[in-house]
């Protein structure tokens, strides 16, 4: 150990004069001075209601520190073990190594412990800089969002997950260092590895024998905080390179040459092909996915909450029918919830507050959630033993780019050859990657939730396929798909499960199948009411049924003809949660209908006196529903502002503001610093307001008619062109 320290102070010697430090430095405040020195001059938006943050792990986070990883980190690793290498090419070094009183291995060691040492330095320099500069603009742009957290404990894993990831790199680029002579092939192999991760972004999948993949792997998960354990599989992979290319490497350097290290004789040749076919093999078991492990019988949902609002409890309701499922309560901001009660894979619901987050899950699984949130925002992170199908769930299409790019442009309606060839072509590699597909961590897919986007992938292939029918011909038959194309795709729906069996899409393609081609080309809408009818009693028949009518009464625009037509099928629907979202969805569409009687809401003015909504009456009244909470409400008021001042002069049209803050004094103490020539209000039991008419975002902007009645429910923002042109129309001279 002593002759090591010993080499490596020596070998540390030898750099000085390359300038190897500086550029450790320079290049690892790179990346945070050009993040933030052009912010510094400019006039900073301060957006209320923004979710806390940590100044410091906002700075060092995020694509910041995946592009210093990804790009700059890698950048160094191949110059300073290209540096370090040419000094004993330069100096003989390879003739003078006998003459060392120190093993050959210690000598090579050294050099790549310089290495990783000056990397040290570089990941320093950029969480120091980072940490430094977000000081500075902490100071030089106040923000009530932003606080001076330092989390020691996330900050020593994120900087131990970089180190680790790039261990692998460094060796491998020390190798090819040692071996040849001249910047040149450090530089490109270096090169070619940022190209192959590159096109791993580019195609979403790595390549399992790219040493340098464990740069793609960390892009993709760069939060520790998102992961089931900090060490993950960027970092195994990462060590695994790091010890074939140390071994490779030295045998390399102390052999001095290939052929008399692997090659020189017989025995030699064995020893290197033995090596070969293990090293492939602990290379093909490691890189090999995780199969999905359920966790016993029940579900267990755990957590944290960081946040300001009082909540006392974490709901979890069934997505489709929001049927409660269980509660837990939230304790010293912390919650804990188990079930042994059997769930289906599904999607779910989680209630926090006022917030929702989809989860898919079922018997067997577990979680553990860090959420943050305000009133405005929710930011969370999840640790799960099905998180690879949640990472698929919410990154991945069942369509590739070209093929979703020719249905947008509709590119091949006159070439059905050409579009059925890219369908194909398409199906066929997403399908590819559905069955390889692994997260960041190297978990595979479950094979249920696999099984469901198999048949959902083809469910939404044979859908669009039908659609390109319906825009050419359903009777010509070259507008037909390949039959072989088209019985892969039906194979691959058979026995459908009940998360596949509710699905919208799946809905729409069993009601096309209902259908002959001419069927479809006729009156295919009342005919499904028939074809539905002769089916047997069941929930498959209440699916339909349930879907079609939904999408008819959403199309018609006749109040008594769509309430006729509801009354003539709603007694064939048997399951009581479908007739009831029926029965839902048909007074949310009477309510909001043009026409339709608007309640006479009771309002609070800036002077604290109660007045109803009817003071208006027999104007139109154009109103800007919003929140102090809601950024783009406020974004947009001007513009609001700026309508009602154009519109001054005609006395049929009045401009309101109605505030939808859960708090009436966040409501007037706002209004004492932003004043407005518009009447404003604050509307009484706001909640109770927008889950009737069902509004989830805002802002939302409603024109109400003389009567009282709605004139439009959803009218444009008044920064387009389409809110003139309504308003142009209710002008009364």
């Amino acid at each position: 150990m002593k002759k090591l320290i010993t080499t490596i102070g020596t070998e540390w010697l030898k750099t000085k004069g390359l300038g190897l430090k500086y550029l450790a430095i320079i290049l690892g405040a790179l990346i945070p001075l050009l993040n933030f020195i052009p912010g510094f001059f400019r006039k900073n938006l301060v957006v209320e209601g923004t979710l806390k943050y940590s100044i410091f792990e906002d700075a060092i986070s995020g694509n910041t520190i995946k592009s210093f990883t990804f790009f700059i980190l890698l950048l160094f690793v191949i110059i300073t073990a290209n540096r370090i290498a040419q000094t004993d090419h330069k100096n003989n070094g390879w003739q003078l190594m006998e003459t060392q009183p120190v093993s050959k291995l210690q000598l090579y060691l050294s050099k790549y412990i310089i290495v990783i040492f000056l990397c040290v330095i570089c990941i320093v320099s950029y969480f120091g800089t980072n940490i430094i500069l977000a000081t500075a603009d902490y100071y030089i742009h106040p923000d009530p969002a932003k606080v001076m957290d330092f989390d020691l404990l996330w900050t020593i894993k994120t900087f131990i997950r970089i180190l680790i990831t790039i261990l692998g790199i460094a060796a491998l680029q020390l190798c090819i260092s040692v071996a040849f002579q001249g910047f040149i092939w450090s530089f490109l192999i270096g090169s070619l590895g940022l190209v192959s991760n590159i096109t791993s972004l580019i195609q979403k999948e790595s390549y399992f024998f790219n040493p340098y993949s464990s740069l793609y792997t960390f892009w993709n998960a760069p939060e520790i905080k998102n992961l089931n354990s900090f060490i993950s599989h960027s970092e195994y992979m990462s060590l695994f390179w790091m010890i074939i290319f140390l071994i490779l490497g030295y045998f390399w350097y102390s052999k001095k040459g290939f052929k008399n290290a692997f090659l020189k004789n017989k025995k030699q040749v064995l020893i290197s092909l033995t090596a070969l076919v293990i090293g492939s093999g602990l290379l093909y078991i490691f890189q090999k996915p995780k199969a999905y492990e359920s966790d016993g019988t029940g579900v267990v949902i755990k957590g944290k909450l960081e946040t300001d609002l009082k909540i006392d409890s974490i709901r979890i309701y069934s997505k489709d029918f929001h049927k409660k499922i269980g509660a837990a309560a939230v304790k010293d901001n912390t919650f804990s919830w188990f079930t042994t009660q059997p769930l289906p894979l599904d999607e779910y619901i989680l209630e926090i507050g006022n917030k929702k987050m989809d989860v898919i899950m079922a018997s067997g699984d577990w979680f553990n959630f860090e959420i943050r949130l305000n009133a405005t925002q929710l930011v969370s992170y999840v640790q799960s033993n099905r998180k690879a199908d949640q990472v698929y769930k919410s990154n991945e299409n069942s369509f590739g780019y070209e093929f979703r790019y020719a249905l947008e442009k509709q590119n091949y309606t006159n070439d059905p050859e050409k579009f059925y060839e890219l369908a194909e072509s398409d199906w066929k590699e997403n399908k590819r990657i559905l069955n390889v597909f692994a997260d960041p961590e190297n978990n595979a897919l479950s094979e249920d939730y696999k099984k469901y986007r198999r048949q959902l992938m083809a469910i939404e292939y044979l859908n669009e396929i039908n659609n390109y029918r319906k825009m050419t011909s359903l009777t010509d038959p070259k507008f037909s798909p390949p039959a072989s194309f088209s019985k892969e795709l039906n194979e691959n729906i058979q026995k459908p499960g009940p998360l596949l069996s509710k699905n919208d899409n799946y809905l729409q393609y069993k009601l096309d199948q209902l259908l002959s081609d001419k069927e479809q080309a006729s009156n295919p809408d009342s005919i499904l009411f028939v074809k539905i009818d002769h089916m047997p009693a069941g929930i498959s028949k209440d699916q339909l049924l349930s879907k079609h009518l939904t999408k008819i009464i959403e199309l018609q625009t006749d109040s008594i003809a769509r309430n006729k037509l509801f009354a003539g099928e709603i007694s064939k629907v048997s399951h009581p949660d479908y007739k009831k979202a029926l029965y839902l969805k048909l007074d949310e569409i009477n309510r909001s209908q043009k026409g339709s009687l608007f309640p006479d809401i009771t309002l609070l003015n800036d002077k604290g006196i109660t007045q109803k909504l009817s003071k208006y009456k027999g104007k139109y009244v154009v109103i800007d529903f919003w929140a102090t909470w809601c950024g783009p409400c406020k974004q947009i008021r001007p513009v609001f502002e700026t309508r009602s001042h154009q519109y001054r002069h005609y006395d049929n049209i009045q401009f309101i503001s109605i505030s939808l803050d859960e708090e009436q004094s966040k409501w007037s103490n706002y209004l004492k610093v932003k004043t407005s020539n518009i009447p404003q209000f604050w509307l009484v039991n706001a909640e109770q307001f927008m889950n009737r008419y069902k509004i989830q975002s805002i802002p939302r902007f409603i024109i109400i008619d003389p009567e009282g009645k709605i004139f439009n429910f959803n009218t444009p923002f008044p920064d387009e062109d389409n809110f003139v042109e309504i308003l142009d129309k209710l002008k009364k001279y």
